[in-house]
């Protein structure tokens, strides 16, 4: 069944460039109450596509394939084998590994501890690793030891669990204690202590827990506490963060009240976000592939996740079985539950359409070679880009593949999501 239809367009697409037909806000320039974050870029495990995959659906309480979570569980063990018995289990960051976190040190306590954690515009709920989580469940984590805060007091009857869609939990207690973001302190902050946690999680030593950014509503506090997004808005000079991932790098950021202009060469521009179901969501109404002169827009706009807690770019089942029609030597894997590619392929640029309903459009480039993602074979890669498949109804959730393509505007006041383009790395070394 057709989903979109083609229209022949004349360079109307094109590369690495972000277009709009209305003007966007004007943010003032940076003063007081603005910080910016570094980010740490995770480069200790190999990239495993299905992994990612798997890692998505969970998260979003999606149903996975069956035989999936045996692909990643092997996976999983052999890699333990030859971690065990080589030198401290690293593995360089080349073009195949690297880029599955980026983890950005936040301070809880007075003092601050300090610990590492992934800002995720996919999830409300900011919760940690600490003293109180069961032992077993930790393997490597900085914990949070909220007797050594003396800003930490324990909420009466809070509790909190956030379900995945294996039906794994994370839950835990609720604690009143400072967030130290920078050089930004936010006192009276829920802070959410682990009492166990899902697997997921346990495996990943070098995170200690996340941050939530995206909307209240869906916060999994009983009874609901304020999140940080209900704080930012009081604190930051302006109601805005931008976030620049950096393609095998870490001198990224993220970056709070304020845009840096020195790290974008484009103007901004925005879609409205649908924020009913609580993410930072937008409509996608179109895409065109790099080297085409074809542009194609579905039928009806789709409803797409901006996630900077997912690793992978998943596009519309549509555009991405069209994409790949387009690559030479791409194939579907049942073996891996994904599209592969060869590896020493350059594929062509995706290029999509955000809109909204207020006229607003946004169009901008991803670099095919962002795509050569994770080794499958010595000649055959894990794509970057994927399907979520037929087992859900949600179109897409474009996670960090896609967020390296430009430089990212949450702007939490007037609800909406930009993007510039930015000068952009393709090299295969940390």
């Amino acid at each position: 069944m057709a989903f979109f239809t083609r229209v022949l367009v004349g360079a109307v697409f094109c590369l690495s460039l972000f277009t709009t037909v209305m003007s966007s806000p004007t943010f003032l320039p940076k003063t007081g109450k603005t910080l910016s974050l570094p980010l740490g870029h995770n480069a200790d495990i190999p990239r495993h596509g299905p992994t990612e995959y798997l890692k998505t659906l969970k998260k979003f309480k999606l149903a996975a394939p069956e035989g999936l979570q045996q692909v990643v569980d092997t996976h999983k063990a052999l890699y333990s084998k030859v971690a065990a018995g080589g030198s401290g289990g690293s593995a360089p960051a080349d073009s195949h590994e690297g880029d599955l976190l980026w983890l950005t040190p936040v301070g809880i306590g007075s003092p601050p501890q300090m610990l590492n954690l992934d800002l995720d515009t996919g999830s409300s709920d900011t919760w940690i690793f600490s003293t109180d989580t069961e032992k077993d469940e930790v393997a490597g984590q900085t914990l949070w030891d909220p007797k050594k805060s003396s800003t930490s007091n324990l909420i009466q009857n809070c509790t909190w669990s956030i379900v995945y869609g294996d039906f794994s939990t994370s839950q835990g207690i609720c604690y009143k204690d400072t967030l130290s973001l920078g050089n930004l302190s936010i006192p009276g902050m829920t802070v959410e202590s682990a009492t166990s946690v899902s697997d997921m999680f346990t495996e990943t030593a070098a995170m200690s827990g996340l941050v939530g950014l995206a909307w209240p509503s869906i916060v999994q506090t009983i009874p609901p506490q304020k999140t940080l997004l209900d704080f930012l808005p009081k604190v930051l000079d302006q109601p805005v963060f931008t976030v620049d991932l950096r393609h095998n790098s870490s001198e990224g950021s993220f970056n709070f009240g304020y845009i840096d202009d020195s790290l974008h060469t484009s103007a901004v521009q925005s879609v409205d976000v649908d924020t009913a179901d609580g993410f930072w969501s937008v409509s996608t109404t179109g895409f065109s592939i790099g080297g085409s002169d074809i542009k194609y827009e579905y039928n009806e706009a789709r409803t797409v996740i901006i996630d900077t807690g997912s690793t992978l770019f998943f596009a519309p089942d549509e555009a991405v079985s069209t994409y790949f029609s387009q690559v030479p030597g791409a194939n579907y894997s049942y073996k891996d539950y994904g599209w592969v590619i060869p590896c020493n392929s350059t594929p062509p640029d995706f290029i999509y359409e955000l809109s909204d309903t207020n006229g607003n459009k946004l169009t901008g480039s991803v670099p095919g070679a962002y795509f050569v993602y994770a080794h499958t074979t010595n000649v055959s890669c894990y794509a970057g880009i994927q399907s979520l498949g037929e087992f859900t109804s949600m179109s897409g959730i474009f996670g960090d593949v896609f967020l390296k393509s430009g430089f990212a505007v949450f702007d939490i006041g007037n609800k909406k999501f930009g993007m510039a383009d930015k000068p952009l790395s393709f090299s295969n070394t940390k």
